[in-house]
């Protein structure tokens, strides 16, 4: 009996003394999965369209840069055609009416496109249209004008011929006054009849009548000679106004077809769609060339294969508290044999700044990325780790002694 009491009290003792020099670590239990360090990237188009050409699916591997997919690109390409002809016919009608707008003798072409239509006959045949129609109207512009000079012309020959006319009658009424002076002188003296005196004045004022009329019908013809300098010169201003008027309309076509063929270009130039990153195609929403893909919609995604693998675990809210960067973990990879798979240690290298919620259960979280700690990836030896692996994680909290409560 006392042997056993004695026992009974040595264990008691020994049982508190470790209570009080005993250390317990404690730790947070979350499940996480295994993810790489950029996570995974979603390859999406910001037009969408018709697939082409479809050159990787899942499981492939595939590099920075590399085309995994082309879109049909034909209508663009007609469209582009289009645009590009419209701009080509505005460049070459612009430059026939700015040669108008000058008034020089040739059109300036711009010398891209005399560069084009050195390859391209359908821009020669613009370009040939253009002259043809600058030569026609330069010469419709004239004829018009030599119509006008012999306008002209002929205008002055009548003035010379009424001015020719005017001199003549004017010596006529010259030569009238002389002798109606002489008659006059005769009549006072009685040795000339009355009715012969009567007869020249009024020949002499029949004369004076024909000159004011040859003076104003030589007036109007002067003045329509004017005119028609007036008009001659109205071709070529109004000719000149209309080209410039053009001008102004073709500038504001013009900024909106090399806004259209920038556009297009640049859509054309997003046809294929490349990998930003090395890894592996998972995910694959398409399977077949002629599908169609809305803008922006999730088309595959990319696993890197060369970035560090890391643990993304779910932190309990309530536990939060318990844990921060730099916290040591040890990790278990629930999806091997657990008997041969040794746990690893990693540590806490961040933790979200706010918290997360689960769209099924609702229950809240915060998100912490563990990473493993120089060389205890191996220790797994063969095991490959793969992105999505369960694992869970234990983060070491705060020694206590087994006497405290928690």
């Amino acid at each position: 009996m006392f042997i056993g009491y004695f026992a009974l009290c040595v264990l008691i003792c020994v049982i508190g003394v470790w209570s009080v020099q005993a250390r317990i670590a404690g730790a947070v239990i979350a499940s996480g999965m295994i993810e790489v360090e950029n996570n995974r990237q979603i390859l999406q188009h910001p037009q969408g369209g018709v697939v082409g050409e479809l050159l990787a699916r899942d499981g492939d591997r595939v590099e920075v840069g590399d085309v995994v997919l082309r879109f049909d690109d034909q209508l663009l390409q007609s469209e582009l055609a289009i645009v590009t002809n419209q701009l080509n016919v505005l460049c070459a009608r612009k430059a026939r009416l700015v040669a108008e707008a000058d008034e020089t003798d040739t059109i300036a072409f711009d010398t891209l496109l005399l560069a084009a239509a050195a390859e391209n006959p359908e821009i020669n045949l613009l370009i040939d249209g253009q002259t043809r129609l600058f030569r026609a109207r330069n010469k419709s512009l004239e004829q018009e004008e030599e119509q006008i000079e012999n306008q002209v012309v002929q205008t002055k020959d009548q003035i010379t011929g009424f001015s020719r006319q005017l001199a003549a009658t004017q010596n006529q009424s010259a030569l009238l006054i002389d002798e109606l002076a002489d008659l006059q002188t005769l009549f006072d003296k009685g040795l000339a009849q009355a009715s012969r005196v009567s007869a020249l004045k009024r020949e002499r004022a029949r004369l004076l009548g024909e000159v004011g009329q040859f003076e104003a019908r030589i007036a109007q013809l002067e003045g329509d000679i004017a005119r028609l300098e007036i008009e001659k010169l109205r071709l070529r201003s109004v000719r000149r106004e209309q080209a410039i008027a053009s001008l102004r309309d073709l500038s504001v076509q013009e900024i909106e077809l090399a806004e259209r063929e920038l556009s297009t270009r640049d859509t054309l130039s997003k046809m294929a769609m490349r990998t930003p990153v090395s890894g592996v195609i998972y995910g694959s929403r398409v399977f077949a060339v002629q599908s169609v893909i809305s803008p922006a919609d999730p088309v595959m995604y990319v696993i890197p294969q060369d970035q560090p693998l890391i643990v993304a675990a779910r932190i309990a809210a309530i536990h939060i508290d318990q844990v921060h960067v730099g916290q040591d973990a040890a990790l278990r990879f629930s999806a091997f044999d657990q008997r041969p798979t040794p746990e690893i240690f990693g540590t806490v290298s961040k933790i979200s700044a706010d918290v997360y919620a689960d769209e099924v259960s609702g229950q809240t979280y915060y998100l912490a990325n563990l990473v493993p700690k120089s060389g205890e990836l191996a220790k797994l030896d063969i095991q490959v780790l793969l992105p999505g692996m369960p694992v869970e994680t234990f983060i070491r909290t705060v020694e206590r002694s087994p006497l405290v409560t928690s």
